[in-house]
C-alpha cells in the first residue's frame, strides 16, 4: 500500500485525504471493531463487526459528501480518521466526528488527537465557509470534551434528560464551535494550535470543576423543583 499524500502538515501529526486503496488495504475498518474505541460511540457501531468491504462501501458512499481526513504519525503509521459531514451550505453548519486507534504512542497521546481536531477545526472554517461546527458522543468522556473547549468546542445540550444527577448520567454530550470563537482564539494566540508545549500548559491549567458538572449539578438542584411549581398552575 502506497503512502497517502499529505493533505495537512501538523506539528506532531499529519492529515491526509483517504483513497480506494487505502479503504481497501489499511487497517482502517479495524479501529471500529476496538472495544475500547466502540464504546464511547453510539450504538450502531457496536451491532456488527467491521469489515475491510465495509469500509470500502463506507468511503465510496461518503467521499463525495463528507470531508474525510486520516490521521497519521511523522513517520507515517496511519492511527485514526477525522471528518466533518452533513454540511449544511444553508447553515454553514457540518458535524465532527473522530476515531484514533488506541495504540498510538504514548507520548502522542492524547495530543494527537486534540491537535488533529483543532486543524481539521481550522480546515472548516478557513476553507469550507463553515460558521459551526457541531461535535456530539458520550458524555463519560469528560476530560476529552474539556480539552476540545481550549479549541472552542462548548457545551450546547445534554440529549436525555431523564436523569439524576451521579445516579443516571444522560447518554449525549452535544458541543459546538461558532467561527466568532474560533477567530478570536487564533488571533489571541496568533496561531489556533500554536505548539505541543502551550497546549501542554493550557491542559494542566484547566479547570478542576467541569462546566458539564457545574451544570448537571445546576439542573439537579433546579430543574425538578421548577417543573413541579409550572405544572401545578
Amino acid at each position: 500500500m502506497r503512502k497517502l499524500k499529505v493533505f495537512i502538515e501538523g506539528e506532531n501529526i499529519n492529515l491526509s485525504k483517504p483513497t480506494l486503496e487505502f479503504a481497501k488495504s489499511s487497517n482502517w475498518y479495524s479501529w471500529l471493531n476496538d472495544k475500547i474505541i466502540i464504546k464511547h460511540l453510539h450504538e450502531h457501531y457496536k451491532k456488527e463487526r467491521n469489515t475491510p468491504a465495509k469500509q470500502v462501501k463506507f468511503f465510496l458512499s461518503e467521499r463525495n459528501k463528507r470531508f474525510i481526513l486520516i490521521i497519521s504519525t511523522k513517520n507515517h503509521v496511519y492511527k485514526g480518521v477525522i471528518s466533518l459531514s452533513n454540511i449544511n451550505k444553508v447553515r454553514n453548519s457540518c458535524e465532527l466526528a473522530l476515531i484514533t486507534d488506541t495504540n498510538i504512542e504514548p507520548h502522542l497521546a492524547p495530543y494527537a488527537a486534540l491537535e488533529a481536531i483543532a486543524r481539521i477545526t481550522e480546515y472548516g472554517f478557513e476553507n469550507l465557509n463553515i460558521k459551526k461546527i457541531i461535535a456530539d458522543g458520550k458524555i463519560d468522556l469528560k476530560n476529552w470534551r474539556q480539552r476540545m473547549e481550549l479549541f472552542g468546542y462548548k457545551l450546547v445540550s445534554i440529549t436525555d434528560d431523564n436523569y439524576m444527577y451521579k445516579k443516571k448520567l444522560p447518554s449525549s454530550y452535544v458541543s459546538s464551535c461558532s467561527y466568532e470563537d474560533y477567530n478570536n482564539i487564533k488571533k489571541k494566540r496568533f496561531s489556533f494550535w500554536d505548539n505541543l508545549k502551550k497546549m501542554k500548559n493550557r491542559i494542566n491549567k484547566l479547570p478542576k470543576k467541569k462546566f458539564v458538572d457545574i451544570y448537571l449539578k445546576f439542573l439537579s438542584n433546579h430543574k425538578e423543583n421548577y417543573y413541579k411549581k409550572i405544572f401545578k398552575l
